[in-house]
């Protein structure tokens, strides 16, 4: 198992988020909304070089191809009485990723772009419930 895939298998237990920690409304510099209708949602998500985007989270299982890796740091939180508590930080190593990553929903984070250029992938998240096997 690759890091890249490691990492982004760690998202916390479910938890009750605000509302306003959708990754578009919460960090719309870098979640740009490519395309969405009722089934998927498609995010160009952009890190600039020495950037921490605002906390948010990801509703919806998701698959995800990384255009431009860059070394950085995935910042952990949960909601405890209301409030943001961090709770974890795991480095994202340098190097290639493997071309598509399935990531489960994500409880709120935010990425630190340690490296020299952005931070760049492409989110499609799965809006629809998994179809009961017949």
């Amino acid at each position: 198992m690759t890091p890249f895939l490691v990492l982004l298998m760690l998202a916390g237990l479910p938890q009750e988020a605000p509302v306003d920690l959708d990754a578009v409304a919460a960090a719309p510099g870098n979640h740009k909304v490519l395309l969405e209708n009722d089934r998927v949602r498609v995010l160009q998500v952009e890190v600039a070089p020495g950037e921490t985007e605002p906390v948010h989270e990801h509703r919806w299982p998701s698959v995800i191809h990384i255009q431009s890796a860059q070394p950085g740091v995935d910042i952990r939180y949960a909601v405890r009485d209301g409030k943001l508590v961090e709770t974890e930080r795991f480095n994202i190593p340098a190097g290639s990723p493997p071309p598509a990553i399935w990531v489960p929903r994500e409880q709120p984070h935010a990425v630190q772009n340690l490296g020299n250029a952005p931070f760049r992938l492409l989110r499609v998240e799965l809006k629809e419930p998994p179809v009961a096997q017949r």
